[in-house]
């Protein structure tokens, strides 16, 4: 389970090994290297993603088509560095030639709430910016995971932690194939898992309308009793 970085799945590093993100491939299970945030997690929790985005707003410039350079208007509270480095940058709406276009965010210095960002980008802009069209942009995905909370709602499922990890530690994360899962209460084998609270998985029909709206992770393999790691197959991230 060593991978070419180093770092196996059963350790967690303080320093930064491979690319937040990365993808691993053990026997039938898929990993993917992420940090932990907030207080220490166990084998087993139930991890989400902090995205922490930036609102939709208007382009600060007029980048040209072919840079690897776009600036974009920091409003709501200040950026500090690279603190979206990894993630992505999105046209959200605006003119049609834009509208859906994704880009991978590089790096970014220090920004200060209500100023613009140049962000540096992996790959050159398809057209020139339009101060006209609203953008947005996200951390990635697997930056500062935590345990899923009660009220989860459409925050996205990370993964499944396999190693004791603490605050900003580098982790193999679990996101397909068999795992052991914390269980919050016992569910049906061969039912549907769905994320629950403190970093917990839960099984059950949703019914009706208006209900909250649970991230499925999977589906159960055996009859799990509460707060143990029953055995499941993740589907989140193949």
């Amino acid at each position: 389970a060593t991978v070419p970085t180093g770092q196996s799945i059963y350790n967690s590093s303080q320093v930064q090994l491979a690319d937040l993100g990365s993808r691993l491939v053990v026997g039938d299970r898929v990993f993917r290297y992420a940090q932990i945030a907030g207080v220490a997690s166990t084998p087993g929790d139930v991890l989400q993603s902090n995205l922490l985005a930036r609102i939709p707003t208007t382009g600060g410039g007029t980048s040209p088509a072919g840079g690897r350079q776009f600036i974009f208007y920091n409003t709501g509270s200040a950026s500090t560095i690279d603190q979206y480095a990894e993630g992505t940058l999105h046209c959200v709406s605006g003119t049609a030639a834009n509208m859906g276009q994704m880009y991978r965010i590089r790096s970014h210095a220090s920004t200060a709430d209500g100023a613009n960002m140049t962000l540096t980008l992996y790959d050159p802009l398809l057209t020139t910016e339009n101060v006209t069209d609203l953008w947005a942009i996200y951390r990635n995905p697997y930056k500062l995971v935590s345990q899923v909370t009660a009220g989860l709602g459409a925050v996205p499922i990370g993964g499944v932690l396999v190693c004791a990890a603490t605050t900003n530690d580098y982790v193999w994360i679990q996101t397909w194939g068999p795992a052991a899962v914390k269980a919050q209460t016992a569910s049906q084998a061969g039912g549907l898992l769905f994320a629950a609270a403190t970093g917990a998985a839960v099984g059950f029909i949703l019914t009706g309308t208006g209900g909250t709206v649970y991230g499925t992770i999977g589906m159960a393999m055996t009859v799990p009793v509460a707060s143990d790691r029953a055995l499941a197959w993740l589907q989140i991230a193949p």
